[in-house]
């Protein structure tokens, strides 16, 4: 008897999602991360004046777009000197073989040089830059977005959003059971909504940063709206990376050089954000506009003084950053700071640029729907990692001072990130639903159906071929023996 469910054959490209997974927890722990700040820090130099340090993300983050540009340099370089050492070692290969001398043979065709200079091509050199363009500004919103609204993150719909560009752009087919995967996101969606419920009713005040700024501000009627510019954000991101997609597969862009270009223009935007907001304050003096400012507004400052009840924040300040470096600041700051900070900026340059260099080799050897593949799973590795890293240092799971109804929503959260997981698994075919003939189009019943199909079609041609000889070798014979 057949069995109902089977696992799909493992693709050596696998190790790829799990590589973004990792360098992109190494990443966020470099600088803490938490959830709804119900945990104790993941942090790897956890210490008073790295705290103050790891407000600057967005400085941080200008250290990884330029170490990205660094090292997809050498990247490029390396690519381009490995194609033309394979490519000189065909030609010699050849000429070998063929026992010609004194022939000088000219490469007409070499795959790292022409297949990646896009810039050639004005017009499709443009429609790039503008989608790294657009790619890079969907994350640094979508950052933003996590700030102040992090309960309304309905990440789910995003293999919905990029099955259709996939079928657009990319002219893929959808099947029976890839239409069954994307309904089973319902299930987890119907979870998310249960969590932002418990989070509305939970006791919250004017300077509480573990809720949604909207439950704050008691508006439940914005949390539609909340959800649709978060739906808006997906959509940019689902088409960045379907383009990604079209760039490299029909325009040979290799991504190195693509990753050279996100690195460059990365470093523009936010040095020039960063520029901006050092001279550009959010006064929280006031109420009303203090509830907004406290989740977008991270770093405090008070003339020479950091303080955390400080009435002065700003967005990024480029001065405080530097005067925390140089001990100007009233922290326990001294040398070992500075060695931790320069750890901190060389691991974050390194792990920056994998992260989103094996996001790229993703999306060029998969497809963009085993990226999205990787948000649930980086959910579930990084809530594991803070149950066990608090249960390691506080004995409990969850800290004192957790949010109410943490462990209901921590339950959900989980619970919608399995059934996220079950249904990618689904859809890309590591799952194989054997019943209802939701087998009938997976990958390795197409191979097969096209392989015993090319055997009919050749066995005639075999039979005709063994009559014909069968006649030739009777002829003979009648010929030897006549």
């Amino acid at each position: 008897m057949a069995k109902c469910i089977s696992c799909g054959a493992f693709n050596k490209y696998f190790i790829y999602i799990l590589l973004i997974i990792f360098f992109k927890i190494f990443n966020d722990s470099l600088y803490g991360f938490n959830y709804n700040d119900s945990f104790e820090d993941v942090k790897i130099f956890n210490t008073h004046t790295q705290d103050y340090f790891s407000w600057h993300s967005l400085i941080h983050q200008i250290f990884g777009y330029i170490g990205t540009t660094i090292l997809s340099f050498f990247f490029y370089k390396y690519e381009v000197n490995a194609s033309k050492k394979e490519g000189i070692g065909r030609v010699t290969n050849t000429s070998n073989n063929n026992n010609k001398k004194n022939i000088q043979i000219k490469l007409i065709h070499n795959n790292a040089e022409d297949n990646i200079d896009i810039s050639s091509d004005k017009s499709s050199f443009i429609i790039c830059l503008l989608v790294i363009f657009l790619w890079i500004n969907e994350e640094q919103l979508i950052d933003f977005y996590y700030l102040a609204l992090k309960d309304l993150d309905f990440w789910m719909f995003e293999l919905l959003i990029v099955t259709y560009f996939s079928v657009k752009m990319l002219k893929i087919e959808i099947y029976n059971h890839q239409k069954c995967a994307m309904w089973f996101t319902l299930v987890p969606c119907s979870f998310k909504i249960l969590t932002i419920v418990l989070s509305s009713l939970g006791n919250i005040d004017i300077n509480d940063k573990k809720h949604p700024i909207l439950y704050i501000y008691k508006k439940l009627l914005y949390i539609p709206i909340g959800i649709i510019f978060y739906i808006i954000l997906i959509v940019f991101r689902a088409y960045v990376n379907t383009k990604i997609k079209w760039f490299m597969d029909l325009k040979y862009i290799s991504p190195s050089k693509l990753l050279i270009y996100y690195g460059i223009m990365g470093t523009i935007i936010c040095t020039s954000i960063s520029i901006v907001t050092t001279y550009i304050k959010c006064d929280i003096s006031d109420n009303k506009t203090r509830k907004l400012y406290n989740y977008i507004c991270k770093i405090p400052y008070n003339g020479p003084d950091i303080k955390i009840n400080s009435t002065e924040r700003y967005f990024e300040n480029f001065k405080i950053y530097f005067d925390t470096f140089l001990g100007k600041v009233n922290t326990e700051h001294n040398n070992i700071e500075i060695i931790y900070e320069i750890i901190i900026i060389f691991l974050g340059m390194i792990t920056f640029f994998f992260h989103k260099y094996f996001m790229i080799k993703v999306i060029q050897n998969l497809t963009p729907v085993y990226l999205v593949l990787s948000n649930p799973l980086y959910y579930i590795f990084q809530k594991t990692i803070l149950t066990i890293n608090n249960c390691l240092k506080k004995g409990t799971f969850f800290s004192s001072d957790a949010i109410d109804f943490i462990i209901s929503k921590f339950i959900l959260d989980c619970a919608g990130d399995l059934f996220s997981i079950i249904g990618f698994l689904i859809y890309l075919e590591i799952i194989e639903l054997n019943f209802c003939d939701y087998n009938y189009n997976i990958k390795i019943n197409i191979t097969r159906r096209s392989l015993l199909e090319s055997n009919e079609i050749n066995e005639p041609e075999k039979s005709l071929n063994n009559e014909v000889e069968e006649q030739e070798e009777d002829s003979n014979i009648s010929l030897n023996f006549g």
